[in-house]
This record gives structure tokens, sequence and C-alpha cells, in this order.
């Protein structure tokens, strides 16, 4: 199966957002964090928030947040949602699968059947939450205040008591 572009943007931004539980996010910030165009993002909110997916909130203090809790939301949904049938081919699809010349006795049915399948079990069981806990690299670096980077923390008014030195 291969992952359309959009299908890519949508479930990063679907993650961006489970690693942001506090504030709501803005178009701008979920775009820079995603490495997606604004542009194309718009339209992929436009269906996250009709899906139920994502809710958006006006105002200054507004953006994007989550519907539902991240443990709530599958990679299978979003990804659904964007490409529509998780077959590898046509004719074997759940529903309404493409006629097939070869449907009587082909050999290949029963191994797309077993492609599509394992592909949707593995989206079934994978949630955002799931995602968030292995977030690394590049995701981590924007839940940090972008004034802390870097700086080294006494760890003084964060409940420490031995004042040793943290990288924050």
């Amino acid at each position: 199966m291969w992952i359309t572009r959009k299908t890519d943007y949508a479930t990063r931004a679907v993650l961006a957002l489970a690693l942001a539980p506090g504030a709501p996010l803005k178009m701008h910030d979920i775009a820079q964090r995603t490495h997606t165009p604004e542009s194309l993002l718009e339209q992929i909110m436009t269906q996250l928030r009709g899906a139920g997916i994502v809710r958006s909130e006006r105002g200054p203090h507004g953006g994007y947040r989550l519907n539902h809790s991240p443990a709530d939301i599958t990679l299978e949904r979003v990804v659904r949602l964007f490409q529509g049938p998780l077959a590898p081919i046509g004719c074997a699809t759940r529903s309404e699968p493409e006629p097939c010349p070869m449907e009587i006795g082909c050999t290949m049915l029963d191994t797309w059947r077993e492609v599509r399948d394992a592909t949707i079990s593995i989206l079934e069981r994978t949630t955002f939450a799931d995602l968030a806990g292995k977030a690394r690299g590049p995701w981590i670096l924007h839940l940090e205040p972008p004034r802390n980077r870097g700086k080294v923390s006494t760890g003084k008014g964060l409940g420490r008591s031995s004042g040793a030195e943290t990288r924050v």
C-alpha cells in the first residue's frame, strides 16, 4: 500500500496535536512542526474537523485540538479518511470489490486479502497515544518552549531539592 503525501501530512498533524495536549495549536505552528505546506494543511484540517477527529477554537488563543484522547484515535481512522480502501488491489477490498477476469481460480486473491488484513490490523491497533509515546528527535524539540531550549536549569522551582543541573 502506498501512502499518499496528503495522508502522511494528516497523520503528522494529528500526532503534533497529540504531543501538545495543552493550549490549541495554530495552523502556522502545526505546519512548522510537521513540515507541511500551510495551504495543504488547511484542507487537511478541514477534513479532520469534518470527521470529528479535531476541533477548532476561534479567537486570539484559538487553534486546533484533538476532539478525543490520542488513545481513542487510531492510525486506521486517519489513514482511511484520506486513503479510502486499504486493500493493495481493487479486487481485494472488503466493500465493493472490483470485478476481476481472473477471479475464478485466481491464486493471488487470498494473498492480497492477507496483505489487506495485516495492514488494517496494524493500523487499527496503533493509536496516536502509542505514536506520541515513541516520539523523539524533531517531535520532542517542539514540545519545549523556544526560550528554554539548550539552557541549563538549576532545578529551582521545579520541586527538586538537590539543586542538580539538568538540561531542558
